[in-house]
């Protein structure tokens, strides 16, 4: 492997600005935006020929916001509520290859760049590869879903304050958007806390997490989480969730 290492094709611009907020699936967001400009060392002009004749793609991306120095063999999925599973039977990022696999809707191909929706990965992704979704083959139908079928994910009401409906309506004016109210429901009702964490999962406590140009403060009380307000002009805070390590192995 060291003299074959994996090959960056393009880095993912995702509305997404960090790991906090973004989905722990693909297509839980259908209103999630992201592009992918090919790289001109691939020829995006010929190896791009054809894709935008498909509704959905495969991702293949590196998960290059990991900071964990070990890999355990068990870990602890949030839909679980504590208990453990096998490495190998999740699809936790922390892996031995922290290589991840994402379902996308196809938007459009428009010259060297791929325009996407319901993406689960953060702004900067490192994609290693794209292929097409093939319903006839990628599907099938009456698949076990092993674990999960028993662990439903928790999910939470969304409400708006008034200041946030105001800020929501001055975003897509500013972004030119449509949707983002929908978007943001959609992201809150998977409920992004950290189920082992007591402290983040206080009654009334004030989160925030950034998405395209705003920071998104919120905060849940029972099973409803509540949209305050959508803050422009902040500096994005803990940044170590932020700043890749060093990537090994990848061009």
């Amino acid at each position: 492997m060291a003299d074959s290492p994996l090959r960056v094709i393009g880095h993912l611009r995702s509305c997404f600005r960090e790991k906090f907020g973004t989905p722990r699936q693909p297509l839980l967001v259908p209103g999630a935006t992201a592009s992918l400009t090919i790289a001109r060392e691939h020829l995006p002009e010929h190896s791009l020929d054809g894709l935008g004749l498909f509704s959905h793609v495969w991702l293949l991306s590196y998960f290059h916001l990991n900071t964990n120095k070990m890999v355990r063999p068990k870990i602890h999925p949030p839909r679980l509520k504590g208990k453990s599973v096998g490495l190998f039977a999740s699809r936790s990022p922390h892996r031995p290859s922290p290589i991840g696999l994402s379902l996308a809707k196809l938007v459009r191909v428009e010259g060297h760049t791929i325009h996407l929706s319901g993406i689960d990965l953060v702004d900067g992704t490192p994609i290693l590869d794209v292929k097409p979704y093939i319903p006839e083959w990628d599907s099938v139908p009456h698949a076990s879903s092993g674990w999960l079928k028993d662990a439903p994910f928790p999910t939470l009401k969304v409400s708006f304050a008034a200041k946030a409906l105001k800020d929501v309506a001055a975003a897509q004016k500013r972004l030119k958007l449509k949707g983002l109210k929908a978007t943001l429901s959609d992201i809150l009702s998977q409920d992004l806390r950290n189920s082992r964490d007591k402290s983040q999962n206080k009654d009334g406590l004030e989160l925030g997490f950034f998405l395209y140009d705003f920071d998104v403060h919120f905060h849940v009380v029972g099973r409803t989480a509540t949209v305050l307000e959508l803050q422009t002009g902040n500096v994005m805070h803990k940044k170590e969730r932020r700043v890749p390590p060093k990537a090994v192995g990848l061009r």
